[in-house]
């Protein structure tokens, strides 16, 4: 049975620190789903490292499991990405933060810049697609490329945490 403190206590620090990245983006006239996303990109994947560090320690047998540390790492992640995109949400909300019109403003310059190498009706067309996008599209697939970004994280990390029985027992 899986403890879920350790994976809970990290995934609210992270999505705190993911939080603080958002809010820094937001009030320096940057979108947080756009090209300034790369400031926060980093923070799941150092969250669920100290969580797995502080899961080695903790547990002190001589075989940890590839699986287990997987399993352990994702569950950090996805109760980051949960958590995080529920602070994002709530703030974007109460506070009614412009928030889509930055990262829409920001798309259509760099539309604009491909206008030439994609042709007029493209253009149109991604021009049009933009203009539907909302909030809680953006929050989705933040969601889903954390989890994505995560899974390979996790799976790194499983890879480095894990410890395997020793081939003889010295008894």
């Amino acid at each position: 049975m899986i403890n879920y403190n350790l994976s809970f206590k990290y995934a609210l620090y992270g999505s705190v620190l993911g939080f603080v990245v958002l809010l820094l983006l937001l009030f320096s006239g940057n979108s947080p789903w756009s090209s300034a996303s790369w400031m926060g990109a980093w923070i799941p994947g150092i969250t669920a490292y100290f969580a797995m560090k502080t899961y080695a320690l903790e547990e002190q047998e001589s075989q940890v499991l590839y699986g287990a540390v997987l399993k352990r790492s994702m569950l950090v992640i996805l109760f980051q990405a949960f958590f995080y995109n529920l602070m994002a949400a709530v703030f974007v909300y109460l506070f009614s933060v412009d928030a889509v019109d930055l990262y829409q403003t920001e798309m259509m310059q760099n539309a604009a810049q491909l206008k030439t190498m994609v042709g007029a009706e493209m253009y149109d067309q991604i021009i049009l697609e933009l203009e539907k996008i909302t909030f809680t599209t953006l929050a989705f697939w933040d969601f889903i490329y954390k989890l994505i970004g995560g899974f390979m994280v996790s799976l790194i990390l499983a890879a480095i945490f894990k410890k395997n029985k020793p081939i003889f027992d010295n008894e």
